[in-house]
């Protein structure tokens, strides 16, 4: 099921001037071959001009066998082979004689170890040529994505009954959590935001030991994963309540928000949809406080390419997925953010998420 992408991965060698490339990103590593690991550095894969190599150790070799069908799998013995004398090893077999390698996933330490056994071959750093691939989602990718949005939605749906006055924000960051995994959901896409009163202030606030108190705004931003592809949601809601300008600042953001997911088509450079909504905000009286970037990639990573921002000059193109987050931040105050994870057709965005975007009082 893995063999084309590693097919189109080597069409990119020749523009790159390599004839291998190392990969050592476990969500690149995943996307090429199937096996897959929350823990960094249990495996390596070696792609040269015809073959295929994940390399592991005894702990990953049966998992490996079992989930990568079209790689050779080896087994290091740890003890009496460095993974930089097997690498040397394998290259000289497969002719390898320029080397890529992430130059975005190695750690320093530990690139320093592997280069020093490969003094024979010429090595050459390179970022984003898996990256770039795992933008335009498959379709068992995309179904992944929807089933893992609409576990996030159910999760937060029922969640809302049991915010109330005297819950921590930790204790409720907790429930979510089980809620999303009685669902289905594989793990959390990334830690749980769950911010309230002045905290929501904060975009990446961690959950506390605040007690939720009547007229908070409460923010959440969470996510299911499902095959190891990650859904990304945030509503704010106000416990009670809203007061006139928690209902002017929510407005403000949630048109943002529809207007970025509507700039969002085919063919034009990931940063105008955020230049359109910065337009926006920039008109409104709390432009000093709005966030300077629309939202980001989404697949197996949280955090992948493309990102919506400025200086992002890329086309985007179908069936890429991106998140669409605006918000407004005023430290003393609070903040809202609206986001919503969008997939991009020939004919307009797809909302993988369908949770109520209006201001919901608690």
């Amino acid at each position: 099921m893995t063999l084309h992408r590693i097919r189109n991965l080597r069409e990119q060698f020749s523009t790159a001037g390599i004839d291998g490339l190392l990969v050592s990103s476990m969500s690149n590593i995943r996307y090429l071959t199937g096996f897959a690991s929350d823990e960094r550095d249990v495996a390596t894969v070696l792609i040269g001009a015809t073959e295929a190599f994940l390399l592991t150790d005894y702990r990953f070799g049966e998992q490996a066998r079992e989930q990568c069908g079209e790689v050779q799998i080896i087994v290091r013995d740890r003890a009496r082979q460095t993974l930089g004398q097997l690498v040397r090893e394998l290259a000289a077999q497969c002719d390898i004689r320029q080397l890529g390698y992430e130059r975005d996933h190695f750690l320093h330490g530990r690139w320093l170890n592997l280069a020093a056994d490969l003094d024979t071959i010429a090595v050459k750093p390179l970022r984003g040529l898996v990256e770039k691939l795992r933008r335009r989602k498959e379709p068992a990718e995309l179904e992944s994505m929807r089933r893992a949005a609409a576990i996030g939605d159910r999760a937060l749906e029922q969640l809302l009954g049991l915010l109330q006055p005297g819950i921590t924000e930790r204790e409720a960051a907790v429930e979510l959590e089980c809620l999303l995994k009685r669902a289905g959901s594989e793990g959390l896409a990334f830690p749980t935001i769950f911010t309230s009163g002045a905290r929501t202030s904060r975009p990446h606030g961690m959950p506390s030991d605040r007690v939720l108190s009547r007229g908070d705004l409460i923010t959440i931003d969470f996510g299911a994963i499902v095959d190891g592809y990650r859904s990304d949601m945030t509503r704010t809601f106000v416990l009670g309540k809203a007061d006139s300008k928690q209902r002017e600042i929510y407005e403000l953001v949630r048109r943002a928000q529809a207007l970025g997911v509507e700039s969002l088509r085919t063919g034009i450079p990931y940063s105008q949809p955020n230049a359109t909504v910065n337009r926006f905000l920039a008109a409104c009286p709390y432009a000093e406080y709005a966030g300077d970037s629309l939202g980001h990639g989404l697949g197996l990573d949280t955090h992948e390419q493309p990102y919506l921002s400025t200086g992002f000059e890329e086309l985007l193109e179908e069936d890429h997925v991106v998140t669409v987050e605006p918000g407004i931040y005023i430290p003393g105050w609070g903040g809202v953010r609206i986001e919503d994870d969008v997939r991009l057709t020939g004919s307009g965005p797809e909302l993988l998420n369908n949770f109520s975007r209006e201001l919901i009082e608690l």
